[in-house]
C-alpha cells in the first residue's frame, strides 16, 4: 500500500490521513456492493494475524478441560520508545496475559497504547505467542511474536495491522521477573517501522477453571478464586465535564473488572466515548480503591469509598497529548441482592502531560463473579471466551465514500440461565484503511440448548461506543445485532458464523456485517 502524507491532528482518531488509505483499499478490492464476505481478509499480509488470533482463543483449551486443572498464566508489562516518521518519538506501554500451552510455549491476548509524546489515543489489541528458555540460574530468554489491530492519534498505521517480534532477557526475582527487551514495531500498510530497546516486568500465576460440562460447587481447589481471580464485573456510564474555554461535555460507556482484598479493591477500567462529538476517544486505566461498610454485615450493607486510577487515553479530539491520565473519585455502593450492586461516583480527571482537566460523574451496575467473602459458595457458571473476526461492509467514511473494513476482537459471554447470556466485547480494525477504528460493546444474547448434537444457534443485541479510522459514527454510540450458528468441535469448543448489522445512533454508519468466531467455554 503506498505511503500517503499524514496531517498531524493530536488526539483525534477520526484523522483525515486515514481517508487516503480508505480510497486505496476501495480502489483495489472493495466493490461496495452487498456483503462480499471474508475474501479480502486472507491476503498474505494478514494470514499470520488470522491464524494467531484463532489459536489464541483456543489456547486455554489445549490442556484437558475435563480435568479442570489450573493453567499456568504468564503476565507481562513493558515499556519502550518507538520512533515515528519524521524523527518523532512515542512512549509505548504494553501488557499481556499468556496461557501456558505446554513445552514452555505461551499464547494469549495483549494490548499496547501510547503513554508519552504527543500521540495519546493510540491503542492496538491483538494476540502474542511466546517461547521461553532457561539460560542459567534464575535467568530466562523469551522470544515472542505479536499481531494486532488498532491505531489512533493520526499515527500513520494504514489499515491498522501491527506486527511486533520481541526478544527479552529476564532475571527471576521470586514473585516476579524483570529484564530488557529488543523489539521491532511495524504497521505493514502504514509508515511506522521502528526497532528499539525496552524494559519488561513479568510475573507468573494460574488460571483456575472448572469443567464447563460438569456441575461444580464452591471455589476451586484450596478455596482460591477461579478464572483470573477477579470478583466482579461492572458496566459503567460516565460523564466528563472539561474545564477551560470552551467548556465541553462528553459521555462514555465502559466496563470495569475488580478484585477485593479486605477493604482494598483493585482492577482495570476501560471506556469509550458515546456522546459529545468525541467519537474515537478511548481510555484504559488501572484502579485502586478503599471501601468502608456502613453496616454490620458487609455483604448487604451500603459502602462508601474512594478510588484512584492511572492509565492512558485519547482520541476524539480530546487533548491528552502523550495519553497519560489520572483520576480520583469518591462514591457509594448499594447491594441489590442476588449478586448485583449499584453505585455512583463523583471526582476529578486530569491529563498528566497536558492542561486537560475535568469533573467526573459515574453510575455503575456490577455483577459478582465470585461468592462474596463469608457467603455460601455457589455453583459454577458457564463462561465463554471467544476470538472473533468481523467484516463490515459499506462503512460510511468522513470523505463521503463507503468501503469495507475488517476488525479483530475478543468476547466474554457469561450465562445467567441455560439459554440467556450477558456479553462484553472489544474490537479493533486491522484492515480496510480504517486503522484506529475501535468498538466496545455490552449486551445480551439467547442460545439454544447445548445438546449432544453438533449444532447450536443464537442471537444477540448489543450497545456501545465506536469511532476512529475515518468511520462516521456521530457521537460514537452504536447498536449491533447478530444471529449466529455454531458448530461444536469438542465438549467446550465451537466455531460460529454470524450475520447481522451495526448502526450508529447519531451518525451515518449503517452496515451489514459477517463474523467468524472461535469460542471456548469454562465454568468459573
Amino acid at each position: 500500500m503506498p505511503s500517503v502524507p499524514v496531517r498531524r491532528n493530536r488526539g483525534c482518531h477520526n484523522a483525515p490521513a486515514q481517508t487516503s488509505h480508505v480510497r486505496t483499499f476501495a480502489a483495489r478490492g472493495s466493490t461496495g456492493r452487498g456483503l462480499p464476505g471474508f475474501r479480502h481478509m486472507f491476503t498474505r499480509r494478514r494470514l499470520l494475524t488470522v491464524l494467531l488470533y484463532v489459536a489464541a482463543a483456543s489456547a486455554a483449551g489445549v490442556q484437558s478441560a475435563a480435568a479442570a486443572e489450573p493453567l499456568p498464566l504468564h503476565t507481562t508489562l513493558g515499556a519502550e520508545r518507538v520512533r515515528l516518521p519524521g524523527g518523532e518519538h512515542m512512549g509505548l506501554v504494553g501488557g499481556s496475559a499468556l496461557f501456558g500451552i505446554g513445552a514452555d510455549w505461551w499464547l494469549g491476548p495483549a494490548i499496547y497504547g501510547a503513554a508519552t509524546g504527543s500521540r495519546g489515543g493510540l491503542f492496538v489489541g491483538g494476540v502474542q505467542v511466546l517461547r521461553r528458555w532457561s539460560v542459567g540460574d534464575r535467568w530466562w530468554l523469551n522470544a515472542s511474536a505479536y499481531a494486532g489491530g488498532g491505531g489512533g492519534a493520526s499515527v500513520p498505521v494504514g489499515g491498522g495491522l501491527m506486527l511486533r517480534p520481541e526478544v527479552a532477557l529476564l532475571r527471576d526475582l521470586g514473585p516476579y521477573s524483570v529484564g530488557v527487551s529488543v523489539s521491532h514495531v511495524r504497521f505493514p500498510s502504514g509508515d511506522v517501522r521502528s526497532s528499539q530497546l525496552g524494559l519488561l516486568w513479568a510475573w507468573d500465576g494460574e488460571f483456575r477453571p472448572f469443567d464447563a460440562t460438569r456441575p461444580a460447587a464452591g471455589r476451586s481447589a484450596g478455596g482460591k478464586r477461579s478464572g483470573l481471580g477477579f470478583d466482579l464485573i461492572a458496566g459503567t456510564v460516565t460523564r466528563y465535564r472539561f474545564t477551560g474555554t470552551p467548556r465541553r461535555h462528553i459521555g462514555l460507556v465502559g466496563a470495569r473488572i475488580e478484585r477485593a482484598d479486605g477493604p482494598w479493591r483493585w482492577g482495570i477500567d476501560a471506556a469509550a466515548a458515546a456522546r459529545g462529538d468525541a467519537a474515537g476517544y478511548m481510555e484504559i486505566l488501572a484502579t485502586l480503591g478503599h471501601d468502608w461498610s456502613l453496616g454490620a454485615d458487609p455483604r448487604s450493607a451500603p459502602r462508601v469509598g474512594v478510588r484512584t486510577a492511572v492509565g492512558f487515553g485519547g482520541g476524539g479530539a480530546v487533548p491528552t497529548d502523550g495519553g497519560a491520565l489520572g483520576k480520583v473519585a469518591a462514591g457509594i455502593a448499594w447491594p441489590l441482592g442476588g449478586g448485583f450492586t449499584v453505585g455512583a461516583e463523583a471526582g476529578w480527571l486530569r491529563a498528566l502531560d497536558s492542561p486537560l482537566r475535568g469533573r467526573i460523574t459515574q453510575l455503575w451496575l456490577a455483577m459478582d463473579l465470585e461468592p462474596a467473602r463469608g457467603a455460601p459458595s455457589g455453583g459454577s457458571t458457564r463462561t465463554e471466551w471467544s476470538a472473533t473476526l468481523q467484516h463490515i461492509a459499506r462503512a460510511e467514511r468522513v470523505d463521503g465514500t463507503r468501503s469495507d473494513l475488517q476488525t479483530m476482537g475478543l468476547k466474554l459471554n457469561r450465562y445467567v440461565s441455560p439459554s440467556l447470556y450477558l456479553s462484553a466485547q472489544a474490537h479493533s480494525a486491522f484492515a480496510g484503511g480504517a486503522g484506529a477504528y475501535s468498538v466496545g460493546l455490552v449486551g445480551a444474547g439467547l442460545a439454544t440448548a447445548r445438546s449432544t448434537g453438533s449444532w447450536q444457534f443464537g442471537a444477540e443485541a448489543l450497545i456501545g461506543a465506536a469511532g476512529g479510522g475515518g468511520v462516521v459514527t456521530g457521537g460514537g454510540a452504536i447498536v449491533q445485532t447478530l444471529a449466529w450458528a455454531g458448530w461444536r468441535t469438542g465438549p467446550d469448543a465451537q466455531w460460529r458464523l454470524g450475520l447481522g448489522g451495526v448502526r450508529s445512533t447519531s451518525g451515518d454508519l449503517s452496515s451489514p456485517m459477517a463474523e467468524l468466531t472461535w469460542s471456548h467455554a469454562f465454568a468459573l
